[in-house]
């Protein structure tokens, strides 16, 4: 684990609700394995935030959506030409 991931999950355990913590963890440290092998894709990316945000203190939602979202431009392969033609010269 990097230091920004492990900044990353310092942070949001701190944002989770208690009982929630350990799941959050778990998930957590299985993306970021993951992600020793495989650059993390919007779609996984999406996924990943579908199965956190439940597990967020409701006050802290939206700052959990916002620290995710700059997590994701640091770690996600943001691919934008997929099904495009490239022209040849």
């Amino acid at each position: 684990m990097n230091k920004g991931q492990k900044q990353f999950l310092a942070f949001f355990i701190e944002n989770t609700r208690p009982e929630k913590q350990e799941e959050a963890k778990g998930i957590l440290l299985q993306s970021f394995a993951q992600q020793q092998t495989k650059k993390l894709s919007m779609a996984d990316f999406n996924e990943l935030q579908q199965k956190l945000l439940p597990l967020v203190k409701p006050e802290k939602v939206a700052e959990v959506t916002g620290a995710m979202a700059h997590f994701s431009k640091n770690y996600c392969s943001l691919s934008t030409n997929v099904g495009e033609e490239n022209p040849k010269n």
